[in-house]
């Protein structure tokens, strides 16, 4: 059986270009999902890649208005 790696917080954000807190907002509302273990949060890496076009269309939105996130 081939062992699939669970992704950590700073991994995610290297991988989404977003910071901390934009991480926990993608938490909060239900676009990421996650894994505690032992008080550490982890990420399936399917998950995460499910959902770099969707943070990549915000940036773009959001560069359009003149905003950053």
């Amino acid at each position: 059986m081939e062992e699939k790696k669970w992704l950590d917080n700073q991994e995610v954000c290297l991988l989404l270009k977003v910071s901390p807190r934009t991480l926990q907002t993608l938490r909060d509302n239900g676009t990421l999902a996650y894994t505690q273990i032992c008080h550490k949060t982890y990420y399936k890496p399917e998950d995460v890649e499910s959902i770099i076009r969707i943070v990549e269309e915000r940036r773009k939105r959001a560069e359009s208005m003149g905003k950053s996130i």
